[in-house]
C-alpha cells in the first residue's frame, strides 16, 4: 500500500466533519511554516551583513532597499545584525514552542477519533449476523479493532499532518532560494530530493513488510498463549509444554527482530541526511567560491547554511513520516478490510442503546411480550457451504410451551436456535417471535429472550459481573442477582464465601468447576427475568439430580416462560410438550416425544439403550 492509498484509506474512516477539522488542522501547521520562512530569510540576511562588514564592503542595494522600507535604515551595521538575529532567534523560538502545542492538540484529536472509529465499527460488526462475524478469527478482529484503528488514525493520519507541514516548509524555503539563486536553488532541491527519492526506495517497502511481519507475530503469539492455556490439561498431560515454549519463543523472535528492522529504517534516514549535507555543503561551497565574487558567494553560503538548518531537521520528520505511514498502514490493512466489508458506517454514529432500557424492564418479567415462535419455510445455507443447515422448516410454538430440538450431530439443531435468537438471518422464509422479527423483538424488550451455550464464556471478573453480563456496576440489583444464582442452584456455594458476589472466578471461570460455571450461564441468563429461553447442551456439564432440579425450576418459574432445550440426554427432553427431531436439516418428526419416537427408528434405537421404555 502505497503513503497516498494509506491516507485515502485512512480519510474514509472519519466523518464529513472530521475530515474538515483534520483539514483545518492542516492548513495551521502549514501557517506555522511561515515563521521558519522568515526566520531563515533573517538569518541569511545576518549573515549576508555580517560577511559584508568583515569584509568592509557594502551591502548588496536590494538588501539595504529592503532594510530601509521596514524602517531600520538608520541603524548602524552592528545594531541592525543584532536586530535582525534577536527577531530570528524569536520567531524560530516561537515556532519550535508552537509546533508541539499544536501536535497535542492534534494528537489529542486523533486519539479521540480512533475511540469512536473504533466504537463505530465495532457497534456495526456486533449487529451483523454470527456468519459475518465468524470470517475472522477473534484475534484478527481484535487487531483491526484496537491496534489497527489507532494506526490508521493517530499514526497515519497524524504523520500525514506532519508531512504536509514539512513539504509546505521546504516549498517555501526551495522558493525563496530560487528567489536568491535560481541556479544554486536548482541544485540544491534536485540533490535533497534524490536523497530523499532514494531513501524512500531503499527503506519504504523495508518499513511496510517490517510492520507486516510484526503484526502477524503478535497476533500468532496470542494465538498460541491462548491456545496453551485453554489447553493447559491436555498439553501438561501429553508433555508438550515445552513444544508451546519453543513456537512463542519463535514468534517472538521474529516480531523483535522486525521490531528492530523498523528501529533501523527510521534511525537510518539521519545519518543519511547529515553525511548529505555534508557533502552537498563542500560541493556547493566549491561551486560558489570558484564561480562567484567572495562576498556574493559567502553570502549565498550563509544562507544556505541557514536554510539547512531549518531544511535537514524538516527532511528528516518527512522521510520518518513517509515510512511510519506506510508502516502504519501496514498494521491498519485489517481496519481497512474491515471498514470497507461493512460499508464504511462512519458518516452517523448510530442510535446508543440506552443504559437503562434493560435494567427497566429486569424486574418486571418483561410485559407486554408474548413468548410465541413461529418460522414459515425457513432456510439457511452457511457461506462456501453446498448444503443448507436447515431447510424449509414450519414450525409453531404457544406461549408457555417446551420444545425439544433433537437428532444427530450436525442435523441444524444449533443452527435452527441461532436462527430463532435473530443471531443467523435465514436466506429464505419468515421468523417471528412475539409476532415480530428477532431482532426487533430484542430491541424492544431486551432480556426478554436468553440464551445458555454448551460452553459458557466467562470472563475475568467477578460473580456479579459474570451474572449481570455487560451492565455497568451501578444498574446491577444484587437482589436479582442472588435470585438467578437461587435458581441455578449456585446462591448456596457463594452463601459461605466472604467476597459472596465479588468473588473472582479467573479467566474463563478457570475458579469453578466445570458444573459450576455452567449454572453460572444458567443464571445470567435468568438475571433478564426472560420469556423466552434457548438452552443448547446447557445442562450437560450437570449431574442428573441437579439437572432435573434446573429443569424443574425452570418448568415452575413465576412467570410464563417459553423454551427450546436442545439436548442428547432424552431425558431432559421426553415431557417437552413439543419434540423436533432433525436431520440433514430437514424436519423429519414433530409432536410428542412418544410420537417423534414411533416414527423415527433412529430416535427409538437410541432411547432404548438410554433405558428409556414407551410410555
Amino acid at each position: 500500500m502505497t503513503v497516498r492509498e494509506a491516507i485515502t484509506a485512512s480519510l474514509r474512516l472519519l466523518s464529513d466533519r472530521d475530515r474538515r477539522l483534520l483539514g483545518l488542522a492542516v492548513i495551521v501547521q502549514m501557517a506555522t511554516s511561515l515563521l521558519d520562512l522568515v526566520g531563515v530569510l533573517l538569518l541569511g540576511t545576518v549573515g549576508v551583513l555580517a560577511v559584508s562588514a568583515v569584509g568592509g564592503t557594502s551591502a548588496p542595494e536590494r538588501l539595504r532597499e529592503v532594510v530601509s522600507s521596514v524602517g531600520l535604515g538608520d541603524l548602524s551595521n552592528a545594531a541592525l545584525i543584532a536586530v535582525l538575529a534577536v527577531s530570528a532567534a524569536a520567531l524560530l523560538l516561537i515556532k519550535t514552542a508552537v509546533g508541539p502545542l499544536l501536535m497535542a492538540r492534534l494528537l489529542k484529536f486523533l486519539a479521540r477519533r480512533e475511540a469512536l472509529v473504533s466504537a463505530r465499527l465495532t457497534r456495526e460488526l456486533l449487529s451483523r449476523p454470527l456468519t459475518f462475524l465468524q470470517r475472522r478469527s477473534s484475534q484478527e478482529t481484535a487487531s483491526a479493532l484496537i491496534g489497527g484503528a489507532n494506526s490508521a488514525t493517530v499514526v497515519v493520519l497524524g504523520q500525514m499532518v506532519s508531512a504536509v507541514s514539512e513539504m509546505a516548509l521546504l516549498a517555501l524555503l526551495a522558493l525563496t532560494l530560487l528567489v536568491v539563486n535560481p541556479a544554486v536553488a536548482v541544485g540544491v532541491i534536485a540533490f535533497f530530493a534524490l536523497v530523499s527519492a532514494g531513501l524512500q526506495q531503499a527503506l519504504g517497502q523495508r518499513a511496510t513488510l517490517f510492520a507486516i511481519r510484526r503484526r502477524r507475530a503478535d497476533v500468532a503469539s496470542l494465538v498460541s498463549l491462548q491456545e496453551a492455556i485453554g489447553t493447559y490439561r491436555e498439553i501438561t498431560v501429553g508433555d508438550r509444554r515445552s513444544l508451546y515454549v519453543d513456537r512463542l519463543e519463535h514468534l517472538r523472535t521474529e516480531a523483535a527482530d522486525a521490531s528492530a528492522g523498523t528501529q533501523l529504517a527510521n534511525t537510518l534516514p539521519k545519518y543519511v541526511s547529515e553525511a548529505a549535507l555534508v557533502v552537498g555543503g563542500f560541493a556547493l561551497a566549491g561551486v560558489l567560491f570558484t564561480t562567484r565574487p567572495a562576498a556574493v558567494a559567502a553570502g549565498t553560503f550563509a544562507l544556505f547554511l541557514a536554510t539547512a538548518t531549518r531544511v535537514m531537521p524538516s527532511l528528516l520528520r518527512l522521510q520518518n513520516a513517509a515510512l511510519s505511514i506506510r508502516a502504519g498502514a501496514a498494521t491498519a490493512r485489517p481496519t481497512f478490510e474491515l471498514a470497507e466489508d461493512l460499508g464504511y458506517p462512519l458518516d452517523c454514529p448510530g442510535p446508543r442503546e440506552p443504559r437503562h432500557a434493560i435494567q427497566r424492564s429486569l424486574p418486571d418479567g418483561q410485559p407486554g411480550f408474548t413468548p410465541t415462535i413461529d418460522l414459515t419455510d425457513v432456510s439457511f445455507a452457511y457461506p462456501d457451504s453446498d448444503t443448507s443447515a436447515i431447510a424449509g422448516i414450519n414450525i409453531a410454538v404457544k406461549p408457555g410451551q417446551s420444545v425439544a430440538l433433537i437428532g444427530r450431530s450436525g442435523a441444524g439443531k444449533s443452527t435452527l436456535a441461532d436462527v430463532i435468537l435473530g443471531v443467523l438471518t435465514p436466506d429464505s422464509g419468515q421468523v417471528e417471535v412475539g409476532g415480530m422479527p428477532p431482532a426487533d423483538a430484542v430491541r424492544q424488550w431486551p432480556g426478554a429472550l436468553a440464551y445458555v451455550p454448551q460452553d459458557v464464556m466467562l470472563t475475568n471478573d467477578s460473580v456479579r459481573a459474570n451474572v449481570a453480563l455487560g451492565l455497568p456496576r451501578e444498574l446491577i440489583d444484587d437482589a436479582m442477582v442472588w435470585d438467578a444464582l437461587r435458581r441455578a442452584h449456585l446462591a448456596d456455594f457463594l452463601a459461605d464465601r466472604p467476597d459472596a458476589l465479588d468473588t473472582e472466578i479467573g479467566e474463563r471461570g478457570i475458579r469453578l468447576s466445570g458444573g459450576q460455571r455452567q449454572r453460572l450461564g444458567i443464571a445470567r441468563a435468568l438475571f433478564t427475568r426472560p420469556r423466552l429461553l434457548v438452552l443448547d447442551e446447557a445442562t450437560s456439564s450437570l449431574d442428573a439430580e441437579t439437572e432435573l432440579s434446573i429443569m424443574t425450576i425452570l418448568k415452575d418459574l413465576d412467570y410464563e416462560v417459553t423454551m427450546v432445550i436442545i439436548a442428547h440426554r432424552l431425558s431432559t427432553v421426553r415431557d417437552a410438550d413439543l419434540v423436533v427431531y432433525l436431520e440433514d436439516g430437514w424436519v423429519l418428526a414433530t409432536g410428542s416425544f412418544e410420537e417423534v419416537r414411533s416414527r423415527v427408528p433412529a430416535l427409538h434405537r437410541q432411547a432404548d439403550l438410554m433405558g428409556i421404555r414407551p410410555a
